[in-house]
């Protein structure tokens, strides 16, 4: 059975967010920075029954770094925008026309 099969997604965010994951049915692990969370997946990895690892985006520092420092991991990590996150910019039409196949 792979790991996917038997799995279970864990959050890992900070202490006032993650009630909501809970009651949801997530298993959830508490971190309020960039570090905290990836020495939290580094403890994820050796364990069989985890099959995805969701990070809520607004504890970490360098989302960018973040992705990179994860790539060597098996588990896939999701990274969560939430409403305390940073917003980012978007281009509409770069957008439009990356749909259209002409850009």
């Amino acid at each position: 059975m792979s790991r996917v099969e038997k799995g279970k997604v864990v959050v890992i965010g900070d202490r006032d967010t993650l009630p909501l994951f809970k009651s949801a049915g997530f298993k959830v692990l508490e971190a309020y920075s960039q570090s905290q969370a990836l020495d939290i997946i580094s403890r994820l990895e050796l364990s069989d029954d985890v099959a995805l690892i969701i990070v809520l985006k607004h504890i970490l520092d360098d989302v960018d770094r973040f992705k990179i420092q994860t790539l060597k991991f098996k588990i896939p990590v999701f990274i969560l925008p939430t409403s305390w996150s940073p917003g980012e910019s978007v281009d509409v039409n770069k957008l439009i026309a990356k749909a259209l196949g002409v850009g």
